[in-house]
């Protein structure tokens, strides 16, 4: 009794401090023990339309129905472990048994949510239309008493378990009856592991018969064997977060995954694993005018989301206008194998269709769909377009990747795809088979697109690699034609190889460059012109590097290259995916030198390997050509270039390059012709050559005398240079080096007389009887180098006669000898004795160039100086003439 009063003082206080706001009360009720009998219900046609009478029943704890029993099939679960007693399981409706008043307080988390400990707390929350938002505290059953949610509702689970038995009602549970409602769910798990808990085909949230409602399930955990987790069938589902679906029925309430026409994976990975009693994983079948996907059947995967499904049903059951999405960098697995049954649930729809089918796998896209059967198109429309960069793959056990009717216009479209791959066991593979000339097939490529023909559809190593940027074709079962103006047509060869494939992959082919050559044309002294070319193997060059290198062991090795150019701007050039052509000019080479030169391609896939090395020289450069001239002779020197160029040292790798280093590997030059002529074109049969004499190791010196010359004559003069690699070239300075003969003129001055004597002031000395005389100058004064000697000496008196000449200085002293000799230059090693022998031994004095000035000078030995003094007279003849050598 005291307990009782005690009770009543407190309800008493809390009602005097919030007389307005039930909401923060504490509650007192009496709870009287409530049953509901559930009998296991199946769906019997299918429909699930829902009765007046039906929604009405929404209002009520629980509601039973009358249907059908279907025959069930178990199947080998992975999650779920157990068998379920179905039984045992309509008998719980986990209703709890109270004699005595309880005290519940309401209370609120930080961030606003409401705390349900209990579904009696959920049922009287529900009640106050100002609480939206719920967090568990607990696991919960939900048994088959109905909680109607409405818009704006979240329930977060807080990572704990809801358990359901709706059976065939679809008011039990969780259940929504308001348009364009958003209700979710998160952080929870539906049903035990077991597969246990979760019971019923009218979902987790039933959508009674409102129109545009959406339900969100983030991170959502469901096991049924013996349920269907989506019910909205003029509404929408999306998934967040991360989604883990194992429904794998084996009882009763086995039915679609989903019987709806929209379904959205917006974020995270959904993983659904379904087989089930019905023929569909998705049911489509919502018409209403305020549903805006109406009579559509969509499954969208959203960017960077990921959904893998298995299952043993067909994709879609219904008739309306199904489209699958997959939007950037969205990921979609079907597999239809793994689970795989009945013939009947191996079609990909249920149904022919005769609306539009739209798949649409957007940039980066990845797909992968495992099929048993094709996908039967029937006589739709609509398509399948693969985008930029996407991996598609569609691999079919058993006959083609699609069937069409011969008026289907269901077209496959591919834009520079990464890599799109179909499998199946018939030949064409394709399976489409639109009209004559009607283009459904058709392929872009930002590179070189590699098609790739299998015999088999288990094959690893293809038939055949046809490399295509883009083509237009048309297919007609097995047949495949080139659509008129397609850019890129395949010839006969390559449209067989396609008829008689069981797999066809299309690849975006980027590869390094490769097959790259190298030609070394029309070389300079200094330059040479480079000319390459490359296969790109899908994408172009974005750089060419072409390397020159002085010693053939140095290749391979940009750390040796003497030079180094890089192509990186391709105007003029022919610069595609598959072969280019590139041409450069390297300048700043050294003349006459041996280079090795190699080329390397860059492009997005990376660079590729050297190119052979291509040998080639450099010209001979002529440094200078001088001509001295006389009036039929020219003296001719020059010099030849061998190490004026200049090299960068790139031995610490090309960012560390050190320019402007001077050349030390020229090589020598062969051989040195000089050509001359009067006529400056040089005709062959006008123009005389010398080979030259070559001088010094570097920098090598050249000359050569012309002999023969006309005189008043202009002579033009070039070289013709044997090089370091043997080719001659014809080399000449700017202006054309010329000279000019003059008229032979022969003029030398020679004395008229020269005297000779020896003086008594020797008498009885060592000088006694030498002989002396001044010295007489002799001169060129003409144009030409003369020739000069004394060819006879004549006696012209008595004192003459009596006289002998000598050739020696060994004469007898007291006897009538003269020993006269003639100095030139008074050079006393090589005198010159004058004697009566000169016409036939001429004494010569030599060469004189034009201008050129000796002096003659008389000495000798008189051995009878004691004798009285005696004058003897000579005539001397001297003899000039041209010099010819």
């Amino acid at each position: 009794m005291k307990k009782n009063n005690h009770l009543i003082f407190i309800c008493f206080i809390i009602l005097t401090l919030f007389p307005f706001d039930w909401s923060y009360a504490i509650e007192t009720s009496l709870t009287v023990e409530e049953t509901s009998e559930t009998t296991e219900m199946t769906e019997g046609t299918d429909t699930e339309q829902l009765s007046d009478s039906e929604e009405l029943a929404a209002e009520e704890s629980s509601v039973t129905q009358n249907s059908t029993t279907e025959e069930t099939n178990s199947v080998e679960k992975e999650k779920i472990t157990d068998n379920i007693d179905m039984n045992a399981i309509s008998n719980e409706d986990e209703t709890e048994n109270v004699t005595q008043r309880v005290l519940k307080i309401a209370s609120q988390d930080e961030d606003g949510f409401w705390l349900v400990d209990s579904a009696a707390t959920l049922t009287e929350y529900l009640k106050d239309s100002q609480k939206l938002n719920f967090r568990l505290t607990n696991d919960i059953n939900l048994g088959s008493t109905g909680y109607q949610l409405r818009d704006k509702m979240i329930i977060d689970g807080a990572n704990h378990i809801i358990t359901y038995n709706k059976g065939g009602t679809a008011a039990s549970g969780f259940y929504a009856n308001q348009a364009n409602a958003v209700i979710e769910i998160r952080n929870t798990q539906f049903g035990n592991s077991d597969g246990s808990g979760a019971v019923g085909y009218y979902g987790i949230i039933s959508g009674i018969s409102a129109a545009n409602m959406t339900f969100i399930f983030d991170s959502v955990d469901y096991y049924s064997t013996n349920g269907q987790m989506i019910y909205n069938i003029d509404g929408s589902v999306i998934m967040r977060g991360q989604n883990t679906i194992d429904q794998r029925g084996t009882s009763t309430y086995s039915q679609e995954w989903a019987e709806i026409n929209y379904v959205e994976i917006q974020s995270g990975h959904t993983s659904i694993k379904h087989s089930g009693t019905t023929e569909a994983f998705i049911w489509s079948s919502g018409t209403s005018s305020a549903n805006p996907h109406a009579r559509t059947s969509q499954i969208v995967v959203r960017e960077d989301a990921q959904l893998d499904v298995q299952t043993n049903g067909n994709v879609m059951y219904g008739s309306l206008s199904p489209s699958y999405v997959v939007e950037k960098n969205g990921v979609f697995n079907l597999d239809k194998v793994t689970l795989a049954s009945t013939s009947s649930r191996n079609r990909f729809f249920a149904a022919n269709l005769t609306q539009p089918v739209t798949f649409d796998f957007k940039e980066n896209a990845q797909v992968n769909f495992k099929l048993p059967l094709p996908i039967n198109l029937y006589t739709a429309k609509g398509g399948m377009t693969i985008g930029e960069n996407a991996d598609v793959s569609i691999d079919v056990e058993t006959g083609s990747v699609f069937t069409t009717s011969s008026s289907s216009t269901f077209a496959l479209t591919m834009n520079r795809v990464k890599q799109a791959s179909f499998a199946g066991t018939s030949l064409g593979t394709l399976g489409l088979n639109g009209a004559n000339g009607v283009n459904n097939l058709s392929f872009t490529s930002n590179y070189l697109q590699k098609i790739e023909t299998f015999s088999n559809r288990i094959s690893s190593a293809p038939e055949q690699e046809i490399l295509k940027n883009a083509s237009d074709l048309s297919v007609q079962g097995t047949n495949f034609t080139n659509i008129q103006g397609s850019i890129d047509p395949f010839n006969a060869s390559e449209l067989l190889a396609l008829k008689n494939s069981q797999k066809i992959v299309f690849s975006e082919f980027i590869d390094v460059p490769d097959q790259l050559e190298l030609y070394a044309l029309e070389a300079s002294d200094t330059s040479i012109s480079l000319s390459g070319s490359s296969m790109n193997n899908g994408s172009p060059a974005t750089e060419v590097k072409f390397f020159i290198f002085s010693d053939e062991e140095d290749a391979n090795d940009l750390r040796n290259a003497r030079q180094i150019v890089t192509l990186n701007s391709f105007d003029g050039q022919i610069n595609t995916a598959v072969k280019s052509h590139y041409n450069v000019v390297v300048d700043g080479l050294n003349p006459n030198t041996l280079y090795w030169a190699q080329m390397m391609v860059i492009n997005q896939a990376g660079e590729s390997a050297f190119s052979d090395t291509e040998l080639f020289a450099t010209k001979p450069q002529l440094s200078n050509l001088t001509a001295d001239v006389t009036t039929t002779t020219a003296f001719i020197n020059g010099e030849l270039a061998s190490d004026t160029g200049k090299w960068t040292d790139y031995s610490n790798g090309e960012a560390a390059a050190i320019p402007g280093q001077q050349a030390d590997f020229g090589a020598k030059y062969r051989q040195v012709t000089v050509e001359y002529s009067k006529n400056k074109d040089f005709p062959k049969n006008e123009t005389s050559t010398q080979i030259a004499d070559l001088s010094g190791d570097k920098n090598q010196k050249f000359s050569t005398k012309l002999k023969g010359l006309d005189g008043d004559v202009t002579y033009y003069v070039r070289v013709r240079v044997a090089g370091v690699y043997g080719e001659e070239v014809v080399l000449s300075m700017t202006p054309l080096t010329e000279f000019q003969t003059v008229t032979e003129v022969i003029k030398v001055e020679v004395p008229i007389e020269m005297a000779f004597q020896t003086k008594n002031s020797d008498l009885g000395t060592l000088n006694e009887g030498e002989v002396t005389s001044a010295d007489y100058p002799i001169i060129n004064k003409g144009n030409t180098p003369t020739k000069i000697s004394i060819t006879n000496l004549i006696k012209e008196n008595t004192d003459a006669n009596q006289l002998l000449l000598l050739d020696n200085l060994s004469g007898n002293s007291g006897q009538n000898e003269l020993a006269l000799q003639m100095l030139i230059n008074n050079d006393q090693a090589s005198p010159l004795f004058l004697t009566s022998d000169l016409a036939s031994n001429p004494l010569s004095i030599g060469t004189l160039n034009a201008n050129e000035q000796k002096n003659l000078t008389l000495r000798g030995k008189y051995f009878n100086p004691t004798k009285q003094a005696i004058f003897p007279s000579y005539k001397m003849t001297f003899k000039v003439e041209k010099n010819e050598e």
